[in-house]
């Protein structure tokens, strides 16, 4: 496919890309299944779809998941993918997986946290005794922390007036706390930590970004 025609995102999180490589998921000779909530067009899942992995990918916008559907139907690949239009949380409420590669990329953060211990106490009968987690999510040095009406701990319905995202929900984790949960709910062991710290430029502004980035083992 060229690049042109992918419908929506055109690359993969740069650092799932790193995710990929460094954990030698692109070695692997077996077919391993790769499942992401909140995965948007597919884009990362790209990736490892191409390496011949199963894929599964779940997002509530409805135009992204047709655009991952159309994109992955124009390549041409014995292993299987799937997309599904549902709330991460209901889907895994009721449907159960068997998952050798779990992401959370950029997407957790627009749900609660008692949602979100829910969402890791539900995936857990999903995961075998090492299955990779990559996640990334917002820390407390982003640009949007503390920019709206502030609804629980480090949660705020965002008005900013610059990223598009006045009215939305958006929680913001520091390290320690998504480790102790990870660790907690998903027996998170072997893991490495990133911070990235980036400025964007919003409807001519530049603003500050702070992602942080886990990978390791669960399960």
């Amino acid at each position: 496919m060229n690049i042109r025609d992918i419908k929506g995102l055109k690359y993969p999180d740069e650092y799932f890309i790193k995710f990929f490589f460094k954990k030698g998921l692109h070695l692997d000779d077996k077919a391993n299944t790769f499942v992401e909530l909140g995965c948007a067009n597919g884009c990362n899942l790209s990736l490892a779809y191409q390496f011949g992995n199963h894929v599964i990918g779940v997002d509530y916008d409805k135009a992204s998941i047709e655009n991952a559907h159309d994109n992955f139907s124009s390549l041409i690949q014995e292993n299987n993918f799937s997309f599904y239009c549902d709330d991460m949380r209901e889907f895994v409420k009721n449907n159960q997986l068997s998952v050798d590669v779990l992401s959370l990329a950029n997407s957790i953060y627009y749900i609660p946290k008692n949602d979100f211990v829910n969402l890791l106490r539900n995936i857990k009968g999903w995961l075998s005794s090492d299955t990779s987690l990559f996640i990334r999510f917002r820390g407390l040095d982003d640009f949007r922390y503390g920019k709206g009406k502030l609804v629980d701990e480090n949660s705020f319905i965002i008005e900013n007036g610059v990223t598009g995202e006045d009215g939305a929900y958006c929680c913001f984790y520091s390290e320690e706390d998504m480790l102790a949960l990870l660790m907690d709910e998903l027996n998170l062991r072997n893991y490495d930590v990133m911070n990235a710290r980036y400025d964007n430029i919003q409807n001519g502004v530049t603003v500050s970004n702070h992602d942080i980035i886990i990978w390791g083992s669960v399960g």
